[in-house]
């Protein structure tokens, strides 16, 4: 597997962001993700209701003879939990995995040298640029990560060189709208399900107040936040963006959070000035996929309402609250009803797929 540097000043923003970046987890609440029904409803669809997880699934139906398989890589790696997860199923003898942020690499050594695994290689690469070697593995994994890359064409056509000719490259994986930039018929929806909701559950978490507030512009330099406020301004946007922040600090400091009656959507400098990477082509991610690969496998995992519906709100629908689990439960069924009727497509799937 061949080196790259990371250099451009985008890709810096990208890797500071994710190695500083809070780990998601079921305490904290913010994320859809975070909670435990929401990704066992994905579990779920991947698989057709069996018991296993994606994994397991993945293995069963591919590779029912040949586990482990001598090699596999995985994409954007993180903190490394995709592949442990592999490792523990004994899913491979060998696994390269890369990421573009150096903090999330040694975080991701560290913890697979604690839990035993001398058979995971790391390495800090820039995947936009990444350089493989033919048929070299027998699996390359995408855990949400081909939504981060620019240069998919590039991508695509590495992954085809570098899978045997038995290979598999699997996907999970956000393909909805680039830059999130919904339908106003998308919009409408999860605007109209955020208002389903009663006031006590549209609070935004304590730890979602205190993310935002934590939120320093200026260290990122005030040329960066001058042209932040620009972006702002021009989009009319400014007025609402203060007000907002004013409303965090009274929610964090005089007893709040109050319930929030409207959704904010992002818009495409706001996406990037969080992370140049976020949702750079997602949209294209199925055409390019379809040009390189025969796709063998294909399950929508929706997430077109939930995904936006409960940022920030995640850890109101505790699983001791019945109520809330009804809600939940309710916001499920409408997602599934609205795709059903082709009302609404997925913005996320689970993807199968081999050389062509």
């Amino acid at each position: 597997m061949a080196k790259n540097s990371v250099t451009s000043d985008n890709l810096k923003i990208t890797a500071r962001r994710w190695s500083e970046g809070e780990e998601w987890s079921d305490e904290r609440g913010i994320a859809w993700t975070e909670l435990r029904p929401v990704r066992q409803r994905l579990e779920s669809k991947v698989t057709g209701g069996q018991d296993a997880d994606c994994i397991v699934y993945t293995m069963r139906r591919f590779f029912p003879d040949r586990t482990p398989v001598p090699k596999c890589l995985s994409l954007c790696c993180g903190r490394g939990g995709w592949e442990r997860a592999l490792a523990g199923r004994n899913a491979f003898l060998e696994c390269d995995a890369v990421d573009v942020a150096e903090g999330m690499i040694e975080i991701a050594r560290e913890r697979a040298f604690a839990q035993g695994y001398r058979n995971i290689s790391y390495e800090v690469q820039d995947v936009n640029a990444i350089e493989l070697t033919e048929e070299e593995y027998d699996m390359v994994w995408s855990a949400y990560a081909l939504h981060h890359i620019e240069q998919l064409e590039h991508v695509c056509a590495e992954i085809q060189r570098a899978l045997k000719p038995s290979g598999l490259f699997v996907l999970l994986e956000y393909v909805g709208p680039s830059r999130f930039q919904f339908s106003e018929r998308q919009k409408e929806i999860i605007q109209a399900c955020h208002e389903l909701l009663p006031a006590r559950y549209r609070k935004p978490v304590r730890k979602a107040l205190l993310a935002e507030a934590a939120r320093n512009p200026w260290r990122k330099g005030w040329r960066w936040t001058l042209q932040r406020m620009r972006d702002i301004s021009r989009e009319g946007r400014l007025v609402l963006t203060i007000q907002r922040r004013l409303g965090t600090m009274l929610d964090l400091y005089l007893g709040g959070p109050m319930s929030c009656s409207k959704k904010t959507f992002p818009t495409i400098s706001s996406v990037v000035a969080y992370d140049p990477s976020e949702a750079v082509r997602s949209a294209n991610i199925l055409p390019v996929l379809s040009s390189y690969f025969e796709i063998v496998d294909y399950r929508p995992l929706g997430g077109s309402i939930l995904q936006f519906l409960l940022d920030g709100i995640a850890g109101n629908f505790g699983p001791n609250d019945p109520e809330a689990v009804s809600w939940l439960e309710l916001l499920f069924s409408i997602e599934d009803s609205l795709m059903e009727m082709e009302e609404l497509g997925s913005d996320f799937a689970y993807i199968a797929a081999k050389r062509k």
